[in-house]
């Protein structure tokens, strides 16, 4: 009579436990997604608006950021609004095409990693700057060639998916070859892309403190906070993109590892539910570039709130 007592006891605390998560996952974190396309799309037209300025338009950097965050905001209504809509609806993403199946992951996973990819292209813009030598990278006529190449360079590196992901007959698009793709996605996103920023990062801080042993007691001139003004901003940038790679990368490579055991419906409950919130959280990499340049840089700071004075000035005199 005990074991069937306690037998129950453990049923309802395990259902108790699923029907918890669920009910934190609908309510809460469904609502997450849309949150942060709304936050994107404020951040977006914050960046454009003060990269446009015309202390800010004829930079090199500004431009690798502004196309950046370009990228940033479509990725957002591509990849992250779906997943609000799926939830709040009960939708589910049906596809009866191979190739649809094969272009959709393409632009997905192309899109996150071009976005990346072009926060590394801002690195070497900073490395570059702080060089003693000047270089014709830092010319604006080689920011379209650059850009085109950090495109060229992103496709490549996101190639796998269509080749990988293909329909099932449930109409769902999933990897042919599950444990071949999240090895390649794993070394390819939350390795060699994490690993490029630090390398820049560091190069570029070397640099720097290269440079301060130099010019010693002058770097307080405002030449040189002008050449440094964007690098605590971008260190930031690599800083929390870096941390929410890991912080998804971890569950995925948990849910890779596992995805073959004999887990309780509980455990299933638990790892899903952890998967819908680090992909989530994932995507703040794809809202967060105004606000921290709003935090982290003067200059970006001031700009926007001289932009703004100028925009209300404007309108207060018609």
């Amino acid at each position: 009579m005990r074991m069937s007592f306690n037998n129950d006891t453990l049923v309802i605390a395990v259902n108790s436990i699923i029907v918890s998560l669920d009910l934190v996952k609908q309510r809460f974190l469904s609502q997450l997604p849309l949150i942060f396309v709304i936050l994107g799309c404020i951040g977006f037209i914050g960046n454009v608006f003060t990269f446009l300025q015309p202390t800010l338009r004829f930079n090199t950097f500004c431009f690798y950021s502004l196309c950046g965050s370009l990228i940033d905001i479509i990725n957002l209504f591509l990849g992250l609004l779906p997943k609000y809509v799926y939830s709040t609806y009960n939708m589910f993403s049906l596809i009866t095409e191979s190739q649809l199946c094969k272009w959709k992951l393409f632009g997905l996973v192309f899109l996150s990693q071009l976005s990346m990819n072009l926060l590394i292209l801002s690195l070497i813009d900073l490395y570059v700057c702080t060089c003693r030598l000047t270089s014709p990278m830092r010319q604006l006529k080689m920011v379209p060639w650059l850009i085109g190449f950090i495109v060229i360079i992103s496709g490549l590196m996101s190639l796998y998916a269509p080749l990988l992901y293909d329909i099932t007959p449930a109409f769902t698009c999933v990897p042919a070859h599950p444990l071949l793709n999240g090895v390649i996605y794993i070394v390819i996103h939350g390795l060699i892309t994490p690993f490029m920023m630090f390398i820049f990062v560091w190069l570029t801080y070397q640099n720097v403190k290269r440079s301060r042993q130099r010019v010693g007691i002058v770097t307080n001139t405002i030449a040189y906070r002008s050449r440094y003004q964007f690098i605590s901003m971008t260190f930031a940038r690599v800083m929390v993109t870096s941390f929410f790679i890991l912080q998804w990368m971890s569950m995925y490579i948990y849910h890779i590892a596992t995805q073959y055991n004999n887990k309780s419906a509980e455990q299933w409950s638990i790892d899903y539910f952890t998967l819908f919130l680090t992909n989530t959280l994932y995507y703040i990499i794809n809202v967060k570039s105004f606000y921290l340049s709003t935090l982290t840089s003067r200059l970006f700071r001031e700009t926007f709130i001289k932009g703004l004075f100028k925009l209300t000035h404007k309108f207060s005199a018609q």
